[in-house]
């Protein structure tokens, strides 16, 4: 009678959906599209404005700060919400002790980030840092507050809620941040813009997720989820753990540190664009079918193909086009950052088939082997910087971006261990748009040598006809499979 009473509302609080998962999924990214689209646009234009109207040494300063923050966010009770995600049964106690957590946890940091605020801005002789870090740690109770209600969108895949919460969020830190700019604000407008975006984050996640913070949480609802949550945990602290910012600002110098960023900033904001979404969906379907290791397969492999077809030829467009771009908007302000920004771009051909094998591995209850890898690469970027600093920017994006291909193949192996297939029968999946994308790359360098914003629109239109053309040429049986699959989910 007590297992009963124990066993049932496992099975019917928040349950993964079972059925019409094809059809959740197309939509899912049709959705996400939208979910990663829509603030990646928004950030896009306050970066660039920003980028306008400050210079590498705000952006040093805005990185330094926003680093602070990311120690608190990297330890913090967050990832407990990716592993209601993951895990097969929740119950109301569960979510409940993990939001609990996190609220207290949120109050507790930004009380300590506002009275450390003075130390940091000596520690690094910079005085904007003792209002900037306190005005930025308002963020944390926010995103620590949101992080459960979010939680429970996502593992019922409900992705158009996630698209229309992301989508008010980025919308009122964008009208915010570019309203402030506009009128002279500076650092303060770029600040402000971030904490709306996660006070309307936390809000609006309450107000669609359906589920009402109670008071059912015990200890034991947070020691049985937290297995999983350790390694998701560290993983979330490598991601968020800016110490390759707070190294190159401690040791180059805000310059240096926003040329760094400005760098950083665009390949986050194009692999965004061009895979985010497939990510945040491939994760939950994943973590729904790990009794289907068939299905599983299957389903990873059409999302490796899927990346690999819009994140190749974005990078390696981008590359091609950056400089003129910088050029055309920014003048002689941020030549520093052109070439750090297309070496980048390079970085983005790993990025690409990384979004979508970290979901499989950590869907499939491999966080710790997904952490040791993040723990290689992040490891690793922080050494090269405290090396290299001395030799510029572009020296130092050069020895990063070899580190991370000379890495890379770790997580392929790992991938194909868990599909239990060769190395080669994994990676052919993106051997058509590879070619695509070398072939397009081909026929942009061809083109006459220019300037203006007419030459860029002409390289993008060419470079999209013939990657087009010659991806419907090498991969047309895939490509139909992939739209037959998105007719018949559509139907479904």
């Amino acid at each position: 009678m007590s297992t009963a009473a124990v066993t049932l509302p496992l099975i019917e609080f928040a349950p993964h959906p079972k059925d019409g998962r094809a059809r959740r999924t197309i939509l899912g990214v049709g959705w996400s599209v939208l979910h990663t689209a829509f603030p990646s646009f928004s950030a896009a234009s306050i970066f660039f404005l920003s980028a306008a109207y400050l210079g590498p040494e705000d952006f040093g300063r805005l990185a330094i700060a926003g680093g602070l923050i990311s120690i608190a966010l990297a330890f913090s009770p967050a990832a407990f919400a990716e592993a209601l995600i993951q895990r097969t049964k929740i119950s109301p106690g569960h979510a409940d002790a993990v939001c609990w957590l996190n609220i207290l946890v949120g109050a507790v940091y930004f009380l300590t980030l506002t009275a450390c605020a003075g130390f940091g801005a000596t520690w690094f002789d910079e005085p904007q840092l003792t209002w900037l870090v306190p005005l930025l740690a308002i963020k944390v109770p926010f995103d620590l507050a949101a992080a459960v209600p979010g939680a429970m969108i996502v593992r019922s895949m409900r992705f158009r809620s996630i698209a229309v919460r992301t989508a008010i969020a980025s919308a009122v830190g964008a009208v915010v941040g570019i309203g402030l700019l506009l009128v002279g604000y500076g650092l303060f407008a770029l600040a402000i813009s971030q904490v709306a975006v996660s006070m309307t984050n936390c809000l609006v996640a309450f107000w669609v997720a359906g589920w009402r913070l109670g008071f059912a949480g015990r200890l034991h609802h947070l020691c049985e989820l937290w297995r999983y949550t350790i390694f998701a945990s560290g993983e979330r602290m490598l991601g968020m753990l800016r110490l390759d910012h707070l190294i190159a600002g401690a040791l180059g110098g805000t310059m240096f540190l926003g040329l760094l960023t400005f760098s950083q900033r665009f390949l986050q904001m194009l692999s965004g664009l061009a895979t985010g979404a497939l990510g945040s969906v491939t994760h939950v379907v994943l973590s729904s079918m790990q009794e289907e290791p068939e299905k599983a397969g299957r389903a990873f492999q059409q999302a490796s193909f899927a990346a690999a077809c819009v994140g190749f030829p974005a990078f390696a467009g981008a590359a091609l086009i950056i400089d003129d771009v910088i050029g055309m908007l920014f003048a002689d302000k941020w030549a520093g950052a052109v070439a750090a920004t297309q070496i980048f771009c390079l970085a983005g051909l790993i990025a690409t088939p990384g979004i979508v094998q970290g979901a499989l591995i950590r869907s499939q209850g491999y966080p710790n082997r997904w952490f040791y890898y993040q723990f290689l690469q992040q490891g690793g970027t922080v050494a090269v910087i405290a090396l290299t600093y001395a030799q510029g920017v572009t020296f130092v994006v050069s020895a990063i971006v070899v580190k991370t291909f000379l890495i890379w193949p770790v997580s392929a192996l790992m991938t194909a261990r868990i599909l239990d297939c060769s190395l080669w029968t994994y990676l052919r999946q993106m051997r058509g748009p590879a070619f695509a994308t070398l072939g397009m790359t081909t026929v942009l360098l061809l083109l006459p040598l220019g300037a203006g914003w007419n030459l860029i629109g002409t390289q993008i239109l060419v470079g999209a006809a013939s990657y087009t053309a010659l991806l419907s040429l090498l991969c047309w049986p895939q490509l139909i499979d992939f739209f037959s699959l998105i007719k018949k989910a559509r139907t479904a």
